[in-house]
């Protein structure tokens, strides 16, 4: 009741919220850089193939910073959600959750030691189950 009355009386939140809008649109468009970028070297490297072989070793350790970037992004939206909402969204933390599982995977195919093949499949596990579980959530808890 007294956190209500606050959070709307607060002269900052005007300013917090067009910030954190600010912030996420900031880091999703560096993240479609980004993207685009990464879109680009994969297009000169199957121009490249086409001579000569090229190690993917490279583009995967690109991936990781990237990935880094758009989880930035996904948290973000998700404390935008929460501020406007007053509630934890669900299907934006899962997907934050599926991104993470997935970078663990680029970070386990560029490392590639012998030991990461249990910590692979629980990553395979995990993506798997987090996208079923994404896919069946209906649409009214997106957002």
């Amino acid at each position: 009741m007294a956190h209500d009355s606050w959070a709307s009386a607060s002269p900052a939140q005007p300013w917090i919220l067009h910030m954190l809008h600010w912030s996420t649109d900031a880091l999703y468009g560096l993240g479609l850089l980004g993207i685009l970028g990464v879109a680009a070297h994969i297009v000169w490297l199957l121009i490249r193939l086409l001579g000569h072989s090229v190690s993917y070793a490279t583009l995967l350790t690109a991936l990781d910073p990237l990935m880094l970037l758009l989880m930035l992004a996904e948290l973000l939206h998700i404390m935008t959600l929460a501020i406007h909402t007053h509630h934890l969204p669900l299907k934006p933390v899962l997907a934050l959750i599926w991104l993470a599982f997935v970078r663990h995977g680029v970070v386990l195919a560029t490392t590639a030691s012998p030991l990461a093949t249990a910590n692979a499949a629980a990553t395979f596990g995990g993506v798997v189950l987090f996208t079923v579980l994404l896919a069946w959530l209906h649409v009214t808890n997106a957002d």
